[in-house]
């Protein structure tokens, strides 16, 4: 059996830096995962780890071509979400641009497969309903002043785009949706609260959640998962089985949630942001390892 070569861009992020020891930890001998980091310093780190390591940028094509030379199978998880020092068109160049010449050239270097990981939010507002893969994508443009809707927009565009690539060349491209990733020690529950508008929450709103083990997981089954029918693109939603409310979300974050501020304050709609699931425990076999973050937070996997 040909050995594989797994390249990993965005691994020093959150879910990368996470993803690769899993990786790392599950490839069959005579395997390799490759990294693409900026600095000597990561990578350096990555390859006391064992994992290869190419120093480059991925918005660079010819940083992309080393990288890719020789990979079987791409796992994009690089992305721009709140970092205040990249401009809007940054954003747009990592998580659009970038990702689209990646597949575009993967396909062409021969790889494998391509996993794309992307957000729930490319779906926009709620349907009155859990979101499901064939569902429209609504998200919306950026108006000035609207920053926050800039990372579902530009995963947007990149799924369409990879989507339009897939289906011209029948490229093999899975594409993960994932909601709120947390857990092991990732400071996303803090950060998030820090940025929410504290005087529109009410108490049973939902968070959608997945923790990075179930995303590590989603994405090696997505890698070794045998596809019956001909290569192409298909998505799948990825989260654990139900959502935190905001008041459990605030708990997990160590904050006390203001019930008596938040009474009265009604949710258009309950289904906003939640995900179907079905496809991915039907094609993928996925199973969260912790179906809820309460289950996480009781394991001590926050």
């Amino acid at each position: 059996m040909t050995n594989e070569t797994i390249l990993v861009t965005g691994a020093t992020g959150q879910v990368g830096r996470r993803l690769v020891p899993r990786l790392l930890a599950w490839r069959d001998s005579g395997d390799a995962v490759r990294v693409l980091v900026r600095t000597p310093e990561a990578a350096a780190g990555f390859e006391a780890a064992g994992a290869q390591a190419v120093v480059g940028d991925i918005t660079d094509a010819a940083d992309r071509e080393r990288a890719l030379d020789g990979a079987t199978s791409v796992v994009n998880t690089a992305a721009t979400f709140r970092d205040p020092s990249v401009e809007e068109s940054g954003m747009y160049a990592v998580n659009r641009d970038a990702a689209v010449s990646l597949a575009r050239e993967s396909a062409k270097a021969g790889v494998r497969r391509f996993v794309q990981v992307s957000t729930i939010h490319v779906y926009g507002p709620g349907i009155g309903r859990p979101l499901r893969e064939d569902d429209a994508l609504r998200a919306p443009d950026a108006a000035e002043g609207e920053r926050h809707l800039v990372y579902p927009h530009s995963k947007r565009e990149a799924e369409e785009q990879i989507r339009a690539l897939c289906e011209e060349s029948g490229f093999d491209v899975i594409t993960l949706r994932l909601p709120f990733v947390y857990g092991e020690g990732d400071p996303h529950i803090a950060n998030a609260l820090a940025h929410f508008n504290l005087g529109a929450l009410a108490t049973h709103a939902v968070m959608p959640m997945a923790h990075h083990a179930d995303v590590a997981q989603a994405v090696q089954r997505a890698l070794r998962t045998v596809r019956p029918q001909q290569p192409g693109y298909v998505a799948y939603n990825i989260a654990g089985d139900a959502p935190s409310t905001m008041y459990e979300f605030f708990e997990l974050g160590g904050r006390e949630f203001d019930v008596a501020a938040a009474a009265g304050r009604s949710v258009a709609d309950l289904w906003a942001g939640v995900p179907d699931t079905t496809r991915a425990y039907r094609d993928l076999g996925f199973r969260p390892i912790y179906p809820t973050a309460k289950a996480a937070w009781r394991d001590g996997a926050l």
